[in-house]
Order: structure tokens, then sequence, then C-alpha cells
């Protein structure tokens, strides 16, 4: 089983990377093979409304976002891990979820394989876990739409400063938990 981490943050060490390392690690015992793309470090640009992934395989833009594109269209699993910004996952995360629509044909049915369980891996500042969980059950109606599989949201807040996921450990449990959903 292969599970691709998109990872949307942009501190390498900060408390969402941390929340998916945690996941992929759990993942990794349970005798899954993962793939992490630091969306951060690459160089991409977002969907350009050309179509030409409607009469094509893919994506048209040659980017960096290519190999990442791929990866998933190949991947069992997906992990998406992004803290909060501005009542939303990133612009970096956005903007590659926007290229994700030339997994669709013309008719608007998928190219993809059925049965890609998606996790979401979520941080924020913001004690209330239940405030942003609308704003990312809507993109995860998006990716269900595009033919992935069931997808769960798992949250973890009141982390204003790196690392404070760390002081967590009820968290980081729940969240070993839920790898082994994404695994099954």
């Amino acid at each position: 089983m292969k599970i691709v981490a998109l990872y949307g943050g942009p501190r390498p060490n900060g408390n969402t990377a941390l929340l998916m390392k945690e996941i992929l690690a759990e993942a990794q015992k349970q005798g899954a093979e993962t793939e992490v793309f630091n969306l951060n470090k690459l160089n991409y640009k977002g969907c350009q409304a050309c179509y030409s992934c409607k009469h094509n395989l893919t994506c048209a833009i040659k980017d960096e976002a290519q190999p990442v594109l791929a990866a998933i269209a190949a991947a069992d699993r997906i992990l998406i891990a992004s803290p909060i910004y501005m009542w939303d996952i990133t612009g970096q995360l956005k903007m590659l979820l926007d290229r994700l629509f030339c997994f669709l044909n013309t008719d608007y049915t998928s190219k993809l394989q059925p049965g890609k369980k998606v996790l979401w891996a979520i941080t924020q500042g913001q004690v209330n876990l239940d405030l942003f969980r609308p704003v990312v059950e809507k993109h995860g109606k998006m990716l269900e739409f595009l033919g992935f599989g069931e997808n769960q949201v798992f949250i973890a807040g009141g982390l204003a400063n790196p690392g404070e996921i760390l002081k967590q450990p009820e968290v980081l449990q729940a969240a070993r938990e839920k790898a082994g959903w994404l695994v099954q």
C-alpha cells in the first residue's frame, strides 16, 4: 500500500509537519510505503483553465506539480496535512488542489481508480476544533467529486507555537489511530 502525503505548511518542523510525521510513522509500522511532497518547496502554478487535461491524460503545465499529480494518481491513499491560515487551508495546498481538475474527464467522471481514502491532518491555533471543520469538509467534498474515496478530517487545535503538539500526547495517540484507519 502506498500513501502519498501532501504537506501544505511552510514550516518544515512546525506542528503540522510533526502531526504528519506521526501519522506516517504509524502507517509505516503497519506496512505502508510513504512519500511526502513538501508543497512549499516546489515551484508550480495554479490551474490555467486550459482544459488540455480533458483531452490528454495529464495536466499540460510542465512544472514541479507534475510528479505530485502522478504520485497522487498512482497512490492507494492520500494524507493531506495543512495548518489553517486565514480561515482555510494554506494557499500552497489550495493551488495544488485546483490542479486536481486534471483527474476529471470531459463528462466530469473521474479518471482515478476508485477507493483512494484521504485523511486530512489539520492544525490550528484556535482551540475550538469545530470552527474550521466545515472549510476542510468542503475541500473533502470536492475530492469526492473528483473520484477520491472516503475522507476523514483530523484536527489538532490550540497550537499557536511550533512544537506545541508534542505537549498533547493524547492528540498524537489519536493521530496514530487515524493512521490505522487510513491503512485499512
